[in-house]
């Protein structure tokens, strides 16, 4: 259920903090109350160089649009290869599902977003128990799910274009300039079988976020988790 919030509510910004770009950028505030208040949401978790905005009301559950915990470009970027960032990560999407009110949580991630999703969700996090499902889509397949903790309640999907053709087994980071956990990807077939699932084709061929994906609206029944 969606509920708008009070107009005379007086929201509260807390800081999360960002690195800084050179010229100074960092990801906004994010509010202690949102306008759009939700009991569901679907947690979108940008790629590298785009962008967060504010919660949307989607009728029956909340759209939320997180920015990274990094500047990159024009937008920003999710790190998530230190326990430090990890930490970053985690605090800047727990508060905007806080803003919200989110109880039921979905996280769509894609390329760099579906990487933080899947290093947040390998470390076993749930947000305090509200996370329901986790879809990866096109990720970037590094290190950041090796050792996967992963709270086993949690329905997990990882969509694969195969438009990442540069994003093989062994090769550097570095050389790619990809944003990564680790100094070598994984492979989608190692990443994959880290995260104890098997790999769905995305509908598309090139490298684009399947927005449309069926996990993105599997709730669970009036009562349950």
């Amino acid at each position: 259920m969606v509920r708008s919030a009070r107009p005379a509510l007086l929201l509260v910004a807390i800081v999360v903090a960002a690195c800084s770009s050179d010229d100074g950028r960092t990801a906004p505030t994010i509010p202690e109350r949102a306008d759009v208040q939700a009991e569901r949401c679907l947690v979108r978790v940008h790629g590298r160089s785009e962008t967060g905005g504010a919660p949307v009301d989607r009728g029956d559950h909340a759209e939320v649009l997180p920015y990274g915990n990094d500047t990159a470009g024009d937008g920003f970027q999710w790190r998530y290869g230190t326990d430090d960032e990890v930490a970053s990560a985690t605090a800047n999407i727990e508060g905007w599902i806080d803003a919200v009110g989110c109880e039921q949580v979905i996280l769509n991630g894609f390329s760099n977003g579906a990487a933080a999703v899947g290093a947040l969700h390998c470390r076993g996090e749930t947000f305090d128990g509200r996370v329901v499902g986790v879809v990866i889509d096109d990720p970037v397949p590094d290190d950041a799910v090796s050792g996967c903790d992963a709270d086993p309640s949690v329905a997990v999907t990882l969509y694969w274009t195969g438009g990442l053709t540069e994003a093989a087994a062994g090769v550097s980071c570095d050389e790619i300039g990809f944003t990564c956990a680790g100094e070598e990807l994984l492979g989608i077939d190692a990443y994959a079988e880290a995260l104890g699932v098997t790999v769905t084709p995305s509908p598309h061929d090139q490298h684009v976020w399947y927005r449309q994906a069926p996990e993105n609206s599997v709730w669970p029944e009036e009562g349950g988790r």
